[in-house]
């Protein structure tokens, strides 16, 4: 003689047991179900638009965006050209505390985990020494900090950084040149005497 089932409800207990544990006869609540159907269909819709490649694929969709970000940086900047500063400018930039200070912070953050918490070089060349790659005076520094060294992993940090912080961080880096901490990656490119400050 089978039980009886007790009556559908809240709080009501089924009439069976695994391992100690009994479960109540209480529905999926309304709003949960709705969110499961609704999931099922976007999931169908989804795969029905993009599984049989009607929609834009992850690829051309990021491409699109890349050539209208690109056409908007390259209206940006012939509307308002980068200046590279002089000499002098970089000389008085090295000069201050506040841009020395800007400078290493942002070089911490962005460069660190390439050239060495104190510019000995790791992955990129150390910093900290008289050879230089790509020019060691400070408006070379500079203009390789904005344009970046393409396909040797240097980003172009031009379009990143307000001009200002582009400037203390090419003084941060002079106040490097003779430092030479130990552990510093060898000599790499010509030798270059630093601008005096």
């Amino acid at each position: 003689m089978t039980k009886k089932q007790p009556k559908r409800g809240l709080d009501v207990l089924l009439d069976h047991e695994y391992d100690g544990i009994r479960e109540y006869d209480n529905p999926v609540p309304a709003w949960l179900a709705y969110l499961l159907y609704a999931s099922i269909a976007f999931a169908a819709g989804y795969v029905l638009y993009y599984g049989f490649n009607r929609g834009p694929s992850i690829q051309s969709a990021y491409l699109q965006e890349s050539r209208k970000l690109e056409a908007q940086w390259a209206e940006y900047y012939q509307n308002n050209p980068i200046v590279p500063p002089t000499t002098e400018a970089l000389v008085a930039a090295a000069k201050s505390p506040d841009l020395v200070a800007a400078g290493e912070k942002q070089f911490r953050t962005s460069c660190a985990a390439c050239h060495g918490e104190q510019g000995e070089g790791l992955i990129g060349p150390n910093l900290t020494d008289c050879y230089w790659i790509h020019g060691g005076k400070l408006t070379e520094i500079y203009a390789t900090i904005v344009n970046g060294v393409a396909g040797q992993g240097m980003p172009p940090w031009g379009r990143a950084l307000p001009p200002d912080l582009l400037k203390g961080v090419t003084a941060y880096l002079r106040t490097l040149q003779g430092t030479n901490p130990s552990g510093s990656k060898g000599r790499e490119g010509q030798p270059a005497e630093p601008d005096p400050i």
